[in-house]
């Protein structure tokens, strides 16, 4: 018996990295070690997309990245876990850092519709910007990162948040629009 459950996680094991190869070969422009890519994570990207991950990230399963028009490149660093159904869709930049922990159904985008009243909203062209996560950020399940934001080195962003302004460096911040509440010590 202990020796069937050994051979069932062994065969896991070399699927995992075979498909963490595959997705590697298919998707990233560059990629560090160690990467592990869950089978059901997606991604639909333009050809010109850059997706650059550093060394020992995953990427969990169910999480979607779209890199789409104009000129979109994502950018995670070393030691980084991308949570469970997670959603980062970029048109221009997404750079993410170093030991950072992204919790399950967290969405990071880098644009948003034009709002003017002249158009119908779904007409506009889409109003492009970025989003810098620092090193060593924790973000809590089902926050939203939306366009134009930075979030300093070591904060933590609460579950359900919704971050619309910078984040200070250690800075803990919660609720929609998120706020800073204190400061990690």
């Amino acid at each position: 018996m202990a020796a069937d459950k050994a051979s069932y996680r062994n065969r896991g094991g070399i699927l995992q990295r075979v498909v963490s190869a595959y997705k590697r070969f298919r998707y990233f422009s560059q990629a560090g070690s160690n990467l592990v890519v869950k089978r059901s994570a997606e991604f639909r990207m333009v050809k010109h997309a850059v997706l650059e991950v550093g060394s020992n990230v995953t990427i969990q399963d169910h999480s979607f990245f779209q890199l789409t028009m104009p000129e979109p490149k994502v950018f995670i660093g070393n030691n980084t876990v991308i949570g469970r159904r997670n959603i980062i869709t970029a048109k221009n930049r997404i750079s993410i850092g170093n030991d950072v922990l992204i919790g399950s159904d967290v969405q990071i985008i880098d644009h948003g519709h034009g709002m003017r009243r002249d158009a119908p909203i779904r007409l506009q062209k889409a109003e492009i910007g970025f989003v810098e996560i620092g090193d060593d950020v924790w973000i809590g399940a089902g926050a939203k990162i939306l366009m134009n934001v930075t979030i300093g080195t070591g904060a933590v962003i609460g579950a359900n948040s919704v971050v619309t302004a910078d984040i200070p460096e250690y800075a803990i911040a919660v609720g929609s629009p998120a706020k800073v509440v204190k400061y990690r010590t």
